[in-house]
């Protein structure tokens, strides 16, 4: 695939009182405690929102600089909005960092969310400081975003990132135990294999979050 145009988040280097965050999930509770965490960390401002197409309309006009999304809503879903927002033409909107929310937090969903160019999925229900470490890890994240043939920009080595993961689930036979397991309970492996999942993805175990982590050092804040 051609790359080309590199270049970071538009949150990068930022301080958390410079976010200016659009938050887009269709539950009105979830908006609330996510618009109350938020300011809670002073964040600047914090927009909500009950669909993504009302989002899109608004950040069009009045950009942010950092977008935290459901994936499930309709009529556009949150994997939707990514893609769109990544697109050339969305340009500058295809810059901004995002992070997906999910309460269907399984490998093949946080897979394709991370090759479609988030920086983060966050699982439901919300941990305060895990999202807080998040938000600053995001904040200091110096990945470069670059854009394929397809005219969308995803985050630069992923997707290697990924398919190395993906290979090493394989060797260690995660899959097939959780189809038969040869000892202990089903809800045994099921654990062992989402342990060993968000070890693989980068993620902090207890605090429910899934990153692809970048081969190289990393960035200075």
């Amino acid at each position: 695939m051609r790359l080309a145009r590199m270049t970071r988040h538009y949150a990068y280097g930022l301080d958390m009182d410079d976010l200016d965050v659009v938050v887009v999930d269709d539950s009105k509770p979830m908006q609330a405690i996510l618009r109350s965490t938020l300011l809670s960390f002073r964040v600047r401002r914090v927009r909500t929102f009950d669909t993504a197409d009302a989002a899109l309309e608004m950040m069009r006009l009045d950009p942010p600089n950092f977008v935290i999304t459901d994936w499930r809503m309709k009529p556009m879903s949150g994997l939707a909005l990514l893609r769109t927002l990544r697109q050339r033409k969305m340009a500058p909107l295809c810059f901004l960092p995002v992070v997906v929310c999910t309460a269907h937090g399984t490998r093949t969903l946080i897979d394709r969310v991370l090759r479609d160019g988030a920086q983060h999925v966050v699982a439901k229900p919300l941990s305060p400081s895990g999202l807080y470490d998040r938000l600053m890890w995001t904040l200091r994240d110096g990945r470069q975003l670059v854009m394929g043939d397809d005219g969308r920009y995803v985050i630069e080595g992923v997707a290697d990132t990924l398919d190395e993961k993906a290979r090493k689930w394989q060797q260690i036979g995660i899959e097939r135990e959780i189809v038969a397991p040869k000892s202990g309970t089903r809800r045994d492996h099921l654990a062992a294999a989402q342990k060993s999942e968000a070890g693989a993805a980068g993620a902090a175990p207890r605090s429910g979050f899934a990153t692809v982590r970048p081969k190289r050092s990393q960035p200075a804040a």
